[in-house]
């Protein structure tokens, strides 16, 4: 039976696509989760706890793998050379990933390689990789507490300077800025929720004690 991609009806269009991005995570990280490698298991699951803990990738969109089963946009690649890219690129996300691998990958041609890429999922596959990059860094910076240098590292970037620069230019702010900002925000939702909880579990003390005050 082919899975079917759940209807949640949620007013905002950014939410349904950041939902759409936390399935395809999940889906990816439980397949690299199967083939044993952890790395890539680790770093999705990563970015997908920080989307559900609505933190935006605030990355421009690409095409989402989850939803497009069976559908192959003309002239693009179909489910299976996707699959096989993507998981390419997020074993490998630590290394240098060239587009000549990835075409030699699916044995194709760099120029058909090219133009295939950019139609099936909407941009280059230098930039696309280079999202990745930033995207799995997202995850690691709100999940754990590495220095921006170490997770700069493992997701394919030279070294923290090179990080800065193409991190402010894709999402708009310094990682360190954007990870403090989000961090908090983060803490205190979850500060909120606590407090929501634990005033509910004495509500729900004082009622008991009240009926069995009552009893008596």
């Amino acid at each position: 039976m082919k899975a079917q991609c759940p209807s949640v009806a949620i007013a905002s269009d950014d939410n349904i696509a950041d939902l759409s991005v936390v399935a395809a995570r999940l889906v990816e990280a439980a397949c690299f989760a199967r083939d044993g490698n952890s790395e890539a298991t680790k770093t999705l699951i990563a970015r997908a706890v920080a989307l559900l803990s609505g933190v935006p990738s605030a990355i421009p969109s690409v095409r989402p793998l989850g939803c497009t089963r069976g559908i192959v946009v003309s002239g693009g690649l179909p489910a299976w050379q996707k699959r096989r890219l993507t998981a390419y690129i997020d074993a490998h996300i630590a290394e240098t990933i060239r587009v000549g691998r990835l075409s030699e990958l699916l044995d194709l041609s760099a120029s058909h390689f090219s133009r295939a890429f950019r139609t099936t999922f909407g941009t280059s596959a230098h930039d696309y990789v280079t999202r990745r990059r930033i995207e799995a860094a997202q995850g690691l910076m709100l999940t754990t507490s590495e220095a921006l240098c170490t997770i700069a590292l493992r997701c394919g970037l030279s070294d923290q300077s090179h990080f800065t620069r193409v991190f402010r230019r894709i999402v708009g702010e310094t990682p360190y800025a954007w990870r403090r900002t989000r961090s908090g925000e983060i803490e205190e939702r979850q500060t909120g929720l606590s407090r929501n909880r634990a005033d509910s579990r004495d509500r729900q003390f004082s009622h008991v004690l009240l009926d069995q005050t009552t009893e008596r």
